[in-house]
């Protein structure tokens, strides 16, 4: 259900509403406008209609984050901890029809109810719903296997995921990877001329950049792990590091391959390919 706008008078026969953090001007008259006039957005409804959305933006952005952290790490949430934020658009959104698991259960994340009641819809569309307090996981892709029948079940019920979990970039072990080894070449191609655009590639993908590398932290399980690409010194050309991934613990060392776990793997992986590119998508 459409939740209707809700227009306040502006300024010279103009009226604002928030459409989500979009927003949306038209004439008294009911007449929507494209842009809305700058007299209008410097006046003060306008600027406060701007500093709300503005705060929507950033609190979208926060659970998303979130989220997504939770994503990373599977540690489980507790349903009543959903239950006080699903109320939220801005929580619901990215939470709904995740891939979760649930008292040993598989199953789209459809609701939650005020006493931490969740409902889940299975891969084969059969509703199931757990007791009551139940831990909820978010799973990984990389811990999905066969991603298809999810795929499936959502557009057969026509709905989408606003978090990337079923459309993200995953990436598992080969076998005969030494599981020796404290790094890889995550990078196979031609010499990467430009390391700008590798820095430039991973901070507009949201990669923190720290001495010569893009890195993300992942902590699956409880078990912080962060995941380095080599994208090169400020001003310095291209070398023979370009692509290079390794990981290591908190402690600053070295994690020998073997013992990354499978979130670890395919994140590292992904974001050497959100870098440089060439890697291929071991779910496409």
């Amino acid at each position: 259900m459409t939740t209707p706008l809700v227009w306040v008078s502006a300024s010279r026969g103009y009226e604002l509403a928030l459409d989500g953090t979009t927003l949306r001007c038209r004439r008294t008259d009911g007449r929507d406008l494209r842009s809305i006039p700058k007299g209008v957005l410097a006046g003060p409804v306008g600027e406060r209609f701007a500093a709300l959305r503005d705060r929507l933006v950033r609190h979208e952005k926060e659970c998303r984050d979130t989220v997504e952290s939770w994503l990373l790490s599977g540690v489980p949430v507790p349903g009543g901890l959903l239950a006080r934020i699903w109320p939220d658009p801005g929580w619901r959104t990215c939470l709904e029809h995740l891939v979760v698991d649930a008292d040993g259960r598989t199953g789209l994340l459809v609701d939650v109810t005020e006493d931490g009641r969740v409902s889940l819809r299975e891969e084969d569309g059969a509703p199931y719903e757990p007791p009551a307090g139940t831990l909820v996981t978010l799973l990984h892709p990389v811990l999905l296997g066969d991603l298809g029948p999810w795929r499936r079940l959502l557009e057969a019920r026509g709905v989408t995921q606003e978090s990337a979990q079923l459309d993200r970039r995953v990436h598992r072990r080969p076998e005969g990877t030494d599981p020796q080894a404290t790094g890889i070449e995550a990078y196979e191609g031609e010499p990467f001329t430009a390391q700008w655009r590798a820095r430039a590639n991973a901070l507009e993908h949201g990669f923190a950049v720290r001495g010569g590398f893009a890195v993300a932290e992942i902590a699956e399980r409880l078990v912080r792990t962060e995941a380095r690409c080599w994208v090169g010194e400020t001003g310095s050309g291209a070398t023979e590091e370009a692509g290079r991934l390794l990981w290591v613990d908190e402690d600053e060392r070295p994690v020998a391959v073997g013992t990354l776990g499978p979130i670890a793997w395919s994140e590292g992986l992904r974001m050497a390919e959100l870098i440089y590119g060439g890697a291929k998508n071991d779910d496409e």
